[in-house]
């Protein structure tokens, strides 16, 4: 069973119920007593629900907050290329690609093995993805210094334009 909003929500207020309840025995039960025990155990089952409360009241906190910006290239930086390489767009792709992609989206992720690595061409990505065919062109990697030694010349990867796979090519040469 997955616990739902609604479920934490009711499972904290029985846990809050049952420590008035307790802290109301307590209180009025003589002090040596097994009744006082019975509300003091009924006070401690609100233990455990104060994580919950806590949580909740940062998320709350960190939805009020602005969210991050995402990691990108700096707008107006010019474009300095590193890398030439081929792309090779995946036929069954181009339609549904076409349709999600931005028209002025320039960045996407490479993928060699496990690894991702944010980059960004001259021109829009739809531009080359609506010719269908391969062709030459020049990228420009967010973290150089973690990429370009992965990218050497020969190199092959598969090209994502958000977290769709959009693409493969290798790599030519290296311009920087």
């Amino acid at each position: 069973m997955q616990a739902t909003s609604f479920r934490r929500q009711l499972i904290v207020a029985v846990l809050v119920a049952f420590a008035l309840i307790g802290a109301a025995i307590r209180y009025f039960a003589p002090n040596p007593s097994l009744a006082r025990d019975m509300g003091n155990l009924l006070l401690v089952l609100w233990v455990p629900a104060i994580g919950n409360v806590i949580a909740f009241l940062v998320n709350k906190a960190r939805a009020r907050s602005a969210p991050p910006a995402p990691p990108g290239f700096a707008d107006g930086r010019p474009f300095g290329p590193q890398v030439l390489v081929e792309l090779t767009p995946f036929a069954p792709h181009l339609r549904t690609a076409l349709r999600r992609l931005d028209p002025q989206q320039d960045q996407c992720t490479l993928v060699t093995g496990t690894d991702g690595f944010t980059a960004r061409i001259a021109q829009p990505l739809a531009n080359w993805l609506s010719q269908g065919q391969p062709f030459s062109v020049e990228l420009e990697f967010l973290r150089p210094e973690l990429a370009l030694p992965r990218f050497a010349a020969g190199t092959g990867f598969r090209l994502l334009a958000g977290t769709t796979v959009v693409g493969e090519g290798r790599v030519l040469r290296a311009l920087a």
